[in-house]
């Protein structure tokens, strides 16, 4: 079967899949709920709770739900502190943001300019590798975004400066568009960071250097903003120290990662010594990540390079959720070009587990498991093509200089 053939009944089955999503919401809210965080009972939080928390401008001090939630370096605090000047949230509740109008329209317009970036970044992608704009429904129905979009997290603008990011890195004229976009992205959410090895890999060394700066004044600067300055640093350490511990021994189903993953099967089988899976997940993770760094560097496949560095971004940290599968949406758009350059058997593995990974559909409540563990999968795949590319380059210039002797 060809790439052409193979790509149409991905699309068609997925589109497929977003419907039946949307008919079952209805025939079975209760059940298809399972798609949102706590089937929608924490409503919009990750907005919400932050509003609340920086309303008083002291953020990292504030122990409302445990000073380890405020963990954000202060530049996604600062773009969110105009809303709080709507009302006063330092008073208020998550319960009654829900009642407030003003809350609500406050999140309302938040989630279009975030839709809004996100998809527009996204059409701008696929007009560049010639991908159907129809795959935007696709991704707008699967699972990852719509998680994403009932949290209300900044994620989805960290997302969407990769995706302008991936748009312009190739247009020198526009090379200051990349470097923003690549500084927001980075200090909204830290692993982002990791796209900058493409400055290093072309040996574009000064851009790199540019992008460093930025990215440090928009990292530290923005602590000025709030109370206590500068010591708000070693708080927010502290405040990441404890999150770590807290959320890395958690085995939700809607967390993304092999240590979830290993401490959810942990559960399951009922075995007690929990922290050894942990162990083992951590350093694996470890592993994995340090194999696809290096990797990035030696693989001639650009589709194969950014989605060793999307998969850092999704499951390296030990805090992520299912909304961090959202940086692998280019990837679908580059593997669904006319230029992939990839094998048939390789498109078709990847396209079967991008199927398991938007899967909306929830089967049972435990889907979300079903997309971890397909998204961990297509890492391995991506990490072993990138190897045997190496391994094939490698011995193709070993017969070359046979030859030349």
């Amino acid at each position: 079967m060809n790439q052409s053939r193979i790509k149409k009944i991905f699309t068609g089955l997925t589109f497929l899949l977003a419907c039946i999503w949307i008919i079952l919401l209805f025939a079975d809210p209760s059940h298809q709920l399972h798609v949102f965080f706590l089937k929608l009972d924490n409503f919009f939080a990750d907005f919400y709770n932050t509003l609340i928390y920086i309303a008083d401008k002291n953020p990292y001090y504030n122990e409302l739900n445990g000073t380890c939630n405020k963990n954000y370096l202060p530049f996604s605090y600062m773009i969110l502190y105009p809303f709080t000047l709507l009302t006063n949230y330092s008073s208020i509740s998550l319960e009654d943001c829900w009642n407030s109008q003003i809350a609500v329209l406050s999140c309302f317009f938040f989630t279009l300019l975030s839709l809004f970036l996100l998809f527009h970044s996204l059409y701008l992608l696929c007009i560049k590798y010639k991908c159907s704009p129809i795959i935007l429904f696709i991704i707008f129905f699967s699972s990852i975004n719509l998680y994403a979009l009932e949290r209300g997290n900044e994620i989805m603008i960290s997302a969407a400066c990769i995706n302008y990011f991936v748009y312009v890195k190739d247009q020198n004229e526009k090379k200051w568009y990349g470097i923003i976009c690549l500084a927001i992205a980075s200090v909204l959410k830290i692993f982002p960071a990791i796209f900058s090895l493409y400055y290093l890999y072309k040996k574009e060394y000064k851009t790199f250097f540019q992008y460093a700066i930025l990215a440090f004044l928009l990292a530290f600067l923005p602590f000025l903003f709030f109370e206590n300055g500068f010591e708000n640093i070693g708080q927010l350490y502290e405040n990441v120290k404890e999150q770590t511990t807290i959320y890395g021994m958690s085995f939700s189903v809607y967390r993304f990662g092999i240590i979830p993953l290993f401490l959810q099967l942990g559960k399951t089988l009922n075995i007690e010594n929990q922290f050894i899976l942990y162990e083992t997940g951590k350093y694996l993770t470890y592993i994995l990540g340090l194999l696809s760094t290096g990797l990035f560097f030696t693989t001639k496949s650009s589709l194969i390079r950014f989605g060793l560095a999307a998969m850092i971004c999704v499951l390296v940290p030990q805090q992520a959720f299912v909304y961090n599968g959202i940086y692998i949406f280019p990837l679908l758009i580059m593997l669904l070009s006319a230029n992939s350059k990839l094998s048939s058997i390789e498109t078709c593995l990847t396209l079967f587990l991008f199927i398991w990974i938007l899967l909306p559909v929830q089967l049972n409540k435990f889907t979300p498991k079903i997309n971890n563990i397909s998204m961990i999968l297509m890492w391995v795949l991506f990490i072993s093509i990138a190897i045997r590319q190496y391994l094939l380059n490698k011995k193709n210039n070993l017969n070359s200089s046979s030859k030349e002797r």
